[in-house]
């Protein structure tokens, strides 16, 4: 199957999928107030329902955040790990609904009911986990690698330069390559999740190395397909930060008899496009593992 048709059939797949793309919408949405409700609930206690409450709707003033960190010594750095925690608790829980997400694909009826989803995303949850976990360990080898040892490298042997514009080249070039990494690491872990779930497999190594070879025999069509969603998906942020510029969020609220009503009406707006965008985002990673299987199923149906 070519990468045109294997995205045309996982864009259409994708469409009858929406379901799958709420929950993880609405899933990862909990998990993000799991972690923000200690943070909103210490800031509120500190702030009470003064006037920099509503300055705090615009941004975290440096003056104050000084104020918060003297009068709350500890306390950022215990919000800093809260964060670290929810992320890992994202990847364990976007991981794991892979199973249930990919598993609908084989089923050709149009609608998908929430037990089903969750009985085959514990299905194959253990085996998800155990490929997150081999994930891991090939994206620390990416950044140990180019992010660390390269990184040192030319930053040693760039000390003594006296022109700009070579070091910020070679930096360039540096990230990209680090990004290059890690976007194949990604490849290689989507393919290997449609590969357990589409032949029902039971080793997470197994699938990796498998989708390792899959991916560096057919380079080209595997980067194609799994690119150009993922890059959708990456240019929503782009349209939401030109049509929701920062100066026009952080403007001043105007002075009329509505005024009161203005600023949770922009925050509430502003929420709602957030998650509008948040929602685009994840259909594109339905659609990326989508054209994924699709494309996989086509090559396994020739073999």
């Amino acid at each position: 199957m070519t990468s045109r048709a294997s995205l045309k059939q996982g864009f259409s797949l994708a469409r009858r999928t929406r379901s799958a793309v709420w929950i993880l919408l609405l899933t990862n949405l909990g998990v993000a107030a799991v972690a923000a409700l200690p943070i909103y609930n210490g800031i509120l206690n500190f702030t009470g329902h003064s006037m920099m409450g509503r300055e705090l709707a615009r941004g975290l003033p440096v003056d104050w955040l000084t104020d918060f960190s003297f009068n709350n010594p500890g306390l950022l750095d215990q919000y800093a790990l809260i964060i670290l925690i929810a992320g890992l608790l994202s990847i364990l829980v976007n991981s794991i609904l892979a199973g249930g997400v990919l598993s609908r694909f084989q089923s050709h009826e149009p609608g998908y009911p929430a037990a089903g989803f969750f009985h085959e995303t514990s299905r194959y949850a253990w085996r998800m986990v155990r490929l997150m976990l081999i994930g891991l360990v090939f994206y620390w080898i990416v950044f140990r690698m180019l992010n660390q040892s390269l990184g040192g490298f030319l930053n040693r042997h760039m000390r003594d330069w006296l022109d700009d514009r070579p070091v910020f080249y070679v930096h360039l070039a540096w990230g990209i390559l680090v990004a290059m990494g890690v976007g194949f690491v990604n490849l290689v872990m989507d393919f290997a999740r449609v590969k357990l779930v589409m032949e029902d497999g039971r080793s997470a190594a197994q699938a990796f190395l498998a989708s390792l070879g899959f991916a560096l025999g057919r380079l080209r069509r595997t980067v194609t397909v799994w690119a150009i969603p993922s890059f959708c998906g990456l240019a929503l942020l782009g349209i939401y930060r030109v049509l929701v510029p920062w100066g026009m969020v952080n403007a001043a609220a105007p002075q009329a008899s509505w005024a009161h009503f203005s600023e949770p009406l922009t925050l509430a707006l502003l929420f709602i496009g957030q998650q509008a965008i948040m929602f685009g985002r994840y259909w594109f990673r339905v659609a990326t593992w989508a054209s994924e299987w699709s494309y996989y199923s086509g090559c396994q149906k020739r073999l």
